[in-house]
């Protein structure tokens, strides 16, 4: 398979879990499966950037990351819930304030949802849709990309800038972990979906890749979530409900602790 059918072959998967999202919006799994789509579409471009003209490249990045923002407070609000649940079931109590917080929590999730399936947004999703369809069937390459061992050389390059950002990062600098998440996932969906033009020997290095993700993605979450408690900390008047809040905020910050560093 070519570079370019790879490219619109995860096209056409963002199309079906867009569809399948349309289908079944309550589903946790299904904003997540779609922004995992328009990701790794995205991290594709970034790998072969070199290999891009300049214009292509911003327009394709700025096309697919406009579209993903449409879910992003939907995918922050199912992660906040997942992690009030854990640590509801971790911490259960008697007469306790769980059920109102996780009722207030599916009504904000119901409004997001809603937002990005009202006519307005639909139209703006399908025009990026159409506008990335469009590059990529047009898209041509600066160097023979498909030959020779160009894209070994970048999975060497991105690996080596990886480890070395990794291994010099800041755990408290939120958008330096962030950084060196997305380079992560970039890294892994390359190998994945260009299996065939880099070396079989270099795919070992997925592993650690999807390591790092992980711990950076851990971090950044909790990131995220602690921000979302807090303001929900100080809009409410209950002072056993700020103290929750605070509590749960504490609980996923700890948990989300470096413990593997390479």
């Amino acid at each position: 398979m070519s570079v370019k059918e790879v490219l619109q072959q995860q096209y056409h998967q963002i199309q079906i879990e867009w569809l399948r999202y349309q289908n079944n919006p309550y589903e946790v799994a299904r904003v997540h499966d779609l922004r995992v789509s328009i990701r790794t579409l995205r991290g594709l471009i970034k790998f072969l950037k070199p290999a891009l003209s300049i214009s292509i490249y911003n327009q394709l990045n700025t096309d697919l990351g406009e579209f993903a923002q449409h879910f992003s407070d939907l995918r922050d609000l199912d992660v906040l819930i997942a992690k009030v649940g854990e640590y509801a079931y971790q911490y259960p109590e008697n007469g306790s304030n769980y059920p109102e917080l996780f009722k207030q929590l599916q009504h904000r999730r119901t409004e997001k949802m809603v937002q990005t399936l009202n006519k307005e947004s639909q139209v703006i999703i399908e025009k990026y849709l159409d506008k990335v369809n469009t590059t990529l069937k047009d898209l041509k390459f600066e160097g023979k990309i498909d030959q020779g061992n160009m894209m070994a050389k970048e999975f060497k390059r991105r690996d080596r800038k990886l480890m070395m950002q990794y291994n010099n990062l800041d755990f408290q600098n939120y958008e330096r972990v962030h950084h060196v998440r997305k380079r992560a996932k970039t890294l892994r969906y390359s190998a994945t979906y260009f299996a065939d033009y880099v070396p079989k020997k270099e795919h070992k290095r997925v592993k650690r890749a999807k390591k790092i993700q992980d711990i950076c993605g851990a971090i950044t979450d909790a990131h995220v979530i602690k921000h979302q408690l807090q303001d929900l900390a100080e809009k409410t008047t209950s002072q056993s409900k700020h103290e929750m809040f605070m509590k749960i905020a504490d609980y996923q910050e700890k948990s989300s602790t470096v413990k593997d560093v390479f």
